[in-house]
């Protein structure tokens, strides 16, 4: 066999062979960019919510996102007082709308940092006290009748702030993402309201209403970790 018919085999074959290998080479994914936008289910320690995210830079690095979350909570639950119990009914709402800037510092790694302010509708929680027989404070016996009822609450801003840090997409670049993010709002130092009838009201416990609320300065923070699944919207792929 001459030689220039056994090379033009040997190209053949050869070409044959990267034209197999480039055909089970899946696409490089860094090369396809993420949707731009996309809307989102969370579900974490502040609740259930929804959020829309959009790409602000060609590169898909930079994402602003805005949602809210909501989670209630009001379930009785008795602490046992000497022969009595105290009923105490919380009246929890965690209500955030939140709009945030989120950034891939490293082009083809999805740890992401974020930034942002929330608004929310109820900066309190608040519960109800009532006594169930005849109940014991420090070795003084009450009656049911004169426990009375007392109604408590704390009060943070209704303006956060919110940083934090995560992994993952907010628009994916197929069709559905993941991403996982834990964080923390900034709340301001709480405030306490107390309101209260019958043996309370023969004590001075207004007057410690303000160390109350100077051991209290601490509790600024509420801190949030979400799980987020995402859909890509106008995506051209």
């Amino acid at each position: 066999m001459s030689k220039p018919i056994t090379f033009l085999i040997f190209c053949f074959f050869m070409g044959s062979g990267l034209m197999r290998l480039s055909a089970q080479t899946p696409p490089d994914s860094s090369l396809v960019k993420p949707a731009p936008y996309a809307i989102g289910l969370q579900l974490g320690s502040t609740g259930i919510g929804l959020q829309l995210a959009k790409t602000l830079r060609a590169d898909s690095r930079l994402v602003g996102r805005i949602g809210v979350s909501y989670f209630a909570y009001d379930r009785v639950f008795r602490v046992k007082a000497g022969e009595g119990k105290l009923n105490i009914t919380p009246d929890l709402v965690v209500g955030i709308a939140l709009a945030s800037v989120k950034w891939h510092p490293f082009r083809r790694n999805q740890l992401f940092v974020t930034a942002g302010a929330g608004y929310t509708w109820r900066p309190n929680v608040k519960a109800n006290v009532i006594a169930e027989g005849n109940v014991k404070f420090g070795g003084l016996q009450i009656s049911e009748e004169n426990v009375g009822v007392v109604n408590a609450s704390l009060k943070w801003n209704s303006v956060l702030g919110y940083a934090g840090f995560g992994y993952g997409r907010s628009t994916p670049i197929r069709r559905l993402g993941f991403a996982v993010e834990l964080g923390a709002y900034y709340l301001g130092s709480p405030k306490v309201d107390l309101q209260y009838t019958g043996f309370l009201e023969t004590t001075t416990i207004d007057e410690q209403i303000p160390v109350i609320q100077n051991n209290l300065r601490s509790y600024r923070f509420l801190p949030s970790l979400q799980f987020l699944l995402t859909y890509g919207l106008f995506n051209k792929r």
